[in-house]
């Protein structure tokens, strides 16, 4: 029979940390973008185009070669940072809904076991 190894029981202080770290981002990023859902507009359109970019990436997976990864990363930075700043010049108030999007997301990110 094969031992199955158990986890430690104390989490290490660097992981607390993190957890903490992610958990006040996503509440910070999540408040941001209630108090400013009020004033949605049609741009939002957009910013969900760009943001299709990043959820169809990790669904399809990453390419394996270099080249491709490469092209597929810039296209999604142009297609999020040019939402951003349309946003931003048409609607200063969405924008700053996707900048606390963005900083809940990367709360929920450094929160769970994928960093």
């Amino acid at each position: 029979m094969r031992a199955v190894s158990t986890p430690p029981e104390t989490p290490s202080p660097r992981r607390i940390a993190r957890e903490i770290a992610g958990l006040l981002l996503t509440t910070v990023g999540v408040l941001v973008v209630l108090v400013v859902l009020g004033a949605v507009h049609l741009v939002l359109g957009v910013t969900a185009a760009a943001a299709g970019t990043l959820v169809s990436y990790r669904l399809v997976g990453p390419p394996k070669n270099r080249g491709p990864l490469l092209l597929s990363l810039a296209s999604t930075a142009v297609a999020n940072a040019s939402a951003v700043a349309l946003t931003f010049m048409y609607f200063p108030l969405l924008g700053w809904a996707e900048i606390g999007t963005a900083i809940a997301v990367t709360g929920i990110w450094l929160a769970s076991e994928g960093a």
